[in-house]
Order: C-alpha cells, then sequence, then structure tokens
C-alpha cells in the first residue's frame, strides 16, 4: 500500500514555515525586522502624532542642561558646569535643539531595550527563560512611568538608557569573562556615572570595591586579566571623584542641603540638633523655614539677607555634613524611606507627563509585573530575585555574585536618591527604580534557567 501523499498545506508548512523556523539566519532576519518595526512603532507613539511644535521646554533643570551644553565640550567652564557632562554633551552634539534631543533620546531608549532582549536571548539557555525575559525586559521599556521621560529634555532618559545598557553589559561579562567584556561594560559604566551625579554613591560603595577586591582575589584568572580589574576599578573611582569634586564645588549640591534642612532636618528636633552641633547656623529666620523648600516662598531661602550665614554655611561645610548624615543616621533615613515608599512606587509619574505619552504607550501590566508599587509588592520582587540568585549559584556562581553586587547597588541607589534631595523625590526615584525592575529580571530569570537546564539535563541522564 503506498503511502498517502502530503496534501499541498502539509508541504508548504515543511519546505517554507518549519524549515525556516529552524533556520538561525532566518531567525535573526526575522527577529531583526520585528525588533525594527516595534521600535518604529514605539517612537511614533511615544512622540505622538502633533509633534515637532508640542515639546517646548519648562522645567528649570532643562534650561540649565542646554545652558551647560552651550558651554561647549571645548570649554574648561563645561566640565564645572552645575551639570554632569554626559546629557548636555548629548546636547551639545544635537545642536541643542529640543526636537532632536526628543527623538535621539527616544530612539537610543527603544535601542538599549532591544539590545537587552538580544543579550537575554544570547545568554540563556531555554525557550521559557528566554521568551520571561524578552517579555519583562519589554515591558520594562514600555512602563509609561519610565517612557514619558523621553519627551523631556531631562537627563532621566538618557540615565535610564546607559543604566540599562551597563547592566547587560556587566551581565554578559558574567557569563564569559574577559578583557574585552569588561572594557566595554567599563565604558557603559562610566557613561552612566556622568548622567547623574546620584549614580556615584552606588558605584562608589559596590562597584569600585567588587573590582578592587576581586582584581587581588580572583584566582584561576591570568595576570592581564586581574590588572584589568584594577585598573577599571581605578578608572571609575577618578570618574565617580570627578563627579563628585565637580558637583559639589560649583554649588548646586547646595539647593539639595537647603531642601533637606527646610523639609527633613528642621521638622526633626534630634536631627537639628545634631546639625548645630556641626556648625549649623540657626536664627529665627530660619525656623521660620521648618517645612519649606529653597523654592519656596519666591526663593525666600535663597535671597534672604538673614540668611546669608546659613547659606555660607551650605555651600560648604554643609554640604559635608548632610552626607555624613546619611550614614550616621541611616536608621531614621531608612524609615522616612519605608513610610514614603507606597507613594513613591505606586506613582504613575502623571505629573511630569505633559505630552500624554500614557495615553499613546499601553498601560501598566497589572498584578505589578512591570515592577513593585507597593511595599510588599517590592518585598516579593525581592524575594524572587533573591530565589533566582540562589537557584543560579551553584552552576552560575559567577552570574550569580555580579547580579547580587548589581542588586545590591540598585538598593544603595534607591537609597541615596531618596535622601539626596527632599524636593521631586518621585522624578528621582524613576531611574533607581527602572535600574532596579531589569537587575530582579535578570535575577529571576537566570534563577529560572538554571533550573530549567537542570531538571532537562537530569531527564536526559535517566533516560
Amino acid at each position: 500500500m503506498e503511502p498517502a501523499r502530503k496534501r499541498p498545506v502539509g508541504e508548504f508548512l515543511d519546505r517554507v514555515v518549519w524549515a525556516r523556523l529552524s533556520n538561525p539566519a532566518w531567525i535573526s532576519v526575522a527577529g531583526g525586522v520585528c525588533a525594527s518595526l516595534g521600535l518604529m512603532i514605539f517612537m511614533v507613539r511615544v512622540l505622538g502624532a502633533s509633534w515637532p511644535g508640542q515639546f517646548k521646554i519648562f522645567f528649570p533643570d532643562s534650561f540649565s542642561f542646554k545652558n551647560a551644553a552651550g558651554l561647549t565640550p571645548f570649554s574648561p567652564a563645561f566640565y564645572a558646569a552645575e551639570r554632569p557632562i554626559a546629557f548636555p554633551t548629548l546636547l551639545f552634539l544635537l545642536g541643542r535643539s529640543t526636537v532632536v534631543t526628543v527623538v535621539v533620546q527616544t530612539l537610543l531608549y527603544g535601542l538599549a531595550y532591544l539590545f537587552g532582549v538580544r543579550v537575554a536571548c544570547r545568554i540563556l539557555r531555554q525557550p521559557e527563560s528566554r521568551l520571561l525575559a524578552g517579555m519583562a525586559i519589554i515591558a520594562i521599556g514600555l512602563e509609561p512611568r519610565f517612557a514619558l521621560w523621553n519627551t523631556h529634555i531631562l537627563s532621566e532618559s538618557l540615565g535610564m538608557t546607559l543604566a540599562a545598557v551597563s547592566v547587560m553589559l556587566w551581565w554578559r561579562f558574567s557569563v564569559t569573562p574577559g578583557v574585552v567584556r569588561l572594557r566595554w561594560a567599563g565604558v557603559a559604566t562610566i557613561a552612566w556615572l556622568t548622567v547623574r551625579d546620584s549614580n556615584v554613591p552606588p558605584w562608589m560603595a559596590v562597584g569600585v570595591p567588587a573590582l578592587l577586591i576581586a582584581s587581588f582575589w580572583w584566582r584561576g584568572t591570568d595576570a592581564e586579566f586581574r590588572r584589568s580589574l584594577r585598573r577599571w576599578g581605578v578608572i571609575t573611582l577618578v570618574v565617580c571623584l570627578g563627579v563628585a569634586v565637580t558637583q559639589s564645588a560649583n554649588g548646586r549640591n547646595r539647593y539639595a542641603t537647603l531642601n533637606n534642612v527646610g523639609l527633613r532636618v528642621l521638622p526633626d528636633a534630634e536631627l537639628t540638633a545634631w546639625f548645630v552641633d556641626q556648625g549649623m547656623p540657626t536664627s529665627p529666620a530660619l525656623v521660620e523655614r521648618t517645612g519649606s523648600s529653597s523654592f519656596d516662598d519666591s526663593w525666600e531661602m535663597l535671597k534672604s539677607p538673614a540668611l546669608e550665614e546659613f547659606r555660607s554655611w551650605a555651600r560648604g561645610a554643609g554640604q559635608r555634613q548632610m552626607l555624613v548624615s546619611y550614614a550616621r543616621f541611616a536608621p531614621h533615613w531608612v524609615g522616612a524611606l519605608y513610610d514614603d515608599l507606597p507613594v513613591l512606587l505606586n506613582s504613575d509619574q502623571s505629573a511630569y507627563d505633559a505630552f500624554h505619552v500614557a495615553q499613546r504607550v499601553p498601560p501598566a501590566l497589572p498584578g505589578q509585573l512591570g515592577g513593585p508599587t507597593s511595599r510588599m509588592g517590592l518585598l516579593i520582587w525581592t524575594l524572587l530575585a533573591a530565589v533566582g540568585l540562589a537557584l543560579a549559584a551553584r552552576r552560575r556562581g559567577l552570574q550569580s555574585i555580579v547580579l547580587g553586587l548589581l542588586l545590591a547597588s540598585c538598593f544603595i541607589d534607591l537609597y541615596m536618591a531618596y535622601v539626596g534631595d527632599s524636593v521631586e523625590v518621585q522624578r528621582h526615584m524613576v531611574g533607581p527604580l527602572s535600574r532596579m525592575v531589569l537587575v530582579m529580571v535578570l535575577c529571576i530569570a537566570t534563577g529560572l534557567d538554571a533550573a530549567f537546564t537542570s531538571i532537562r539535563l537530569r531527564k536526559v541522564g535517566s533516560a
């Protein structure tokens, strides 16, 4: 009896569809086409139909970024301006054009998250974990509370973009450590550090010590690789110090000090007594500013002759004492952060959505799948990330260590974004939150990938 002949539809599926789906080259091309179309649609939805006329700048910080860019990188004043150099450099390269900058930073933001998907698909071994990681990374990029910042002349968009690239490159480095991969991760980290001075503390606390310690204690690696670790530890340390010193010397940090004294120190008797003991000048005029920032009442705190001595303290010793207080009174500040977490995590940033991006991009995922929006959600996400690191620790120890260090730096980043300035706290938390969610996704995906791989190896061994 002759075998039944395949129908034309079956032959088409075998010869065309399934053959191409099993062809890596075809998959790569198809993935590139889909990614390009997706990026184009994303940009159209973020920018909206009424551009370019709608993208006016109105934040005081936006004008300061453009002013810094106007100094040009060819002037020494550019490097001492009241902004770290990364975003002013981008503005300078784009001719200080608001519209061009908005378009370019939206493109870079989208490319960063597509790069994250590509890296995840190359590192993870199992299809389930690849699918999970890819969908989660795309969901983070599409979150309205993150995507809306692409329409502003502010450093948040570039900060999230470079944070994502830096995190993915360190994850890639942890899979196959080498001098070249270390160099790429180091360059991306330097770019991220020079976007916002608030990025410096988490890297100083975690990244620099990790590189320096590894350069001496990492056995089984050649001398050149250990020297590279030490070199990048020193280079990033110098960059951190450069950003911190210039931003302290130019006087911009005095605003944060004034804000914190008015809104957080003066209302607390213990904090006030400690700062007075450290040399903070007090007066009836200062006491009247209790509960007020430096920008309230027509900038009274910045202009009142009665507060001149206090402002002089804030320009110098006050900034150092404020930094000391973050460690000295860490339990107090952590408690304040804990109290404010529900509002900060659940903020949709609608007050900053001047161009109605949230109406054009997909809404946030339900069930806090796009990142924690409550204290309980943050706890669950953290526990899942910790479980993921534990699952990966046995067979993927270096990945687990690197991701664990990145996660630790995220919590420091979150803390410093909160205590650093009491004004516009929700805005300052955007970058740390997006970075934290991305790292947590990688921790969970790596753990699941390790578990799936182990299960399938056991099944093959028992077959």
